[in-house]
Formats: C-alpha cells, structure tokens, sequence
C-alpha cells in the first residue's frame, strides 16, 4: 500500500508565524512531519506522495534531512490559496493504481492506531472517533442501513432529515484508504465537475460519491486522535502526547 498526505494548505487558523508550516509542530523534539512518515515508513507503507504547496521548498529541505529508507515522491499545488483539499486529494491520486491510504497532514495520532487501521481496514474505509453529532466543525459521517457511508457532512449542522434516515456514525478524524476503484470513481468525477470541487473539501466529494463506489468505516474509541486546526488543537494534543509520549 501507498500513502497520500495532504499538506499544500496555509493553514491561517493556527497563527504561527514562527513555523515555516504547521507540520513543522513540535512533539517532544520531534516535528508532525517526521512522525507521520516515520511511522508510514515503520507500518510497512511502499511510497508515501506529499502534496505540498504554502512553504513547499521546507518540507522538501527537511524531508531530504530525514534517514528514510521509504521512498517519498512530491506533488506541488500552486493553487492551494484558491482551492479546497479536494484538488489536493485528486492530484495525489492521479495514476496511482493500488490501493492507498490518505492523511490529513495536520493529524496526531496513538503509532498502534494507525497500524491497527492499516492493517484492519477493509475496502475503502475511513477511521472514525467519537464526536458530539451536533458539532458544527467537524466532519460527521452518517450511515445507510447496512452501515456504509450515506454522507459526509462539515461545517454545518445535520439536517432533520439527515438525523431521521441516517445513523449517526462520528467524525472521519482525516485518514482513509481508498481501493483502485473508489479512486477511479474520484477522479473521474472530479473531472466532470473540476470548477465545483475545485474548491471544496473532500468530504462534498465523498457524499456525491458514495453511491457509486462502497465506503466503510472504522471506528477508534480512542481520545489520543487529534487534528491541529488551532493553537487551542495544538495545545490540547500537546498535552496529551506530553502525557503518554510512549504511544506516539
């Protein structure tokens, strides 16, 4: 299996000027960075893709420092002011014909959830953490009756209807694998609507999408996940990894 991190964007929420980017966090000594590919690279991953564009030219520099011995390839968007993660998502998957696993570049995470996902994970599948379902920011996922993904909803509240003929299911916390065909189906329907979902995330895609191609989940009843939208994310992760740093 591959790996897909999507880091092209600003990042303007978390107001670090002092880091070049926000995967440049520090996690006792250690940068956001270098633990998302050491722990690829340790899970047995073949080739992790970047797809990089605020601040490409350091996280190029500093992965060309590491001591890896997985192969790491790089995708630029020089459009990431302008678009949302999906064209991220969508340029990354371009020509890749196996199955691969997709990150959010701004994630922390427990090493043994992540191997556990990798090697649990059936299809194409997304890790779920619990969530209050009437969290307006986050990405709720929301069930069929014979529970594969119906929707993925963000910033915005379910609607009635939504809560009456879905199962609630909690947040897609930013990493998924996708099979050969779920990335077929990706793409070919990014390029028949490329001005829309140009500028969206990629849960309106996963939505339009899951009728077409099977999407499952995996729920993580761990509260050691975090994604770092904030320095308020940033502090609360920080926390927990200064807590148990062994799990990281």
């Amino acid at each position: 299996m591959n790996a897909l991190i999507l880091l092209a964007g600003y990042g303007s929420r978390l107001s670090r000027d002092d880091l070049p980017h926000k995967v440049f966090l520090d996690f006792g000594g250690e940068s956001l960075l270098f633990k998302h590919l050491n722990a690829l690279q340790a899970a047995g991953i073949e080739k992790t893709v970047l797809v990089v564009g605020y601040n490409a030219d350091a996280i190029k520099q500093a992965v060309a420092g590491m001591s890896l011995t997985m192969p790491v390839e790089f995708v630029d968007n020089d459009l990431y002011l302008t678009t949302g993660n999906t064209l991220s998502m969508v340029m990354g998957l371009r020509g890749m014909t196996s199955g691969v696993l997709v990150m959010d570049g701004d994630l922390l995470y427990p090493r043994e959830i992540l191997d556990d996902f990798i090697k649990q994970a059936q299809g194409s599948c997304f890790a779920l953490t619990p969530v209050d379902i009437d969290d307006v920011e986050c990405a709720k996922v929301v069930l069929n009756a014979d529970d594969s993904v119906a929707a993925i909803i963000t910033k915005r509240a379910l609607t009635h209807e939504e809560r009456t003929n879905f199962k609630f299911a909690g947040e897609a916390i930013g990493f998924f694998t996708l099979t050969p065909h779920a990335i077929d189906t990706i793409v070919r329907a990014y390029d028949e609507k490329e001005e829309h979902y140009s500028k969206t995330l990629w849960e309106i895609l996963f939505s339009d999408i899951a009728s077409l191609t099977p999407l499952t989940v995996y729920p993580i009843d761990d509260e050691g996940c975090f994604e770092i939208d904030t320095q308020e994310d940033y502090e609360e992760a920080l926390a927990c990894y200064n807590a148990h740093p062994d799990r990281y």
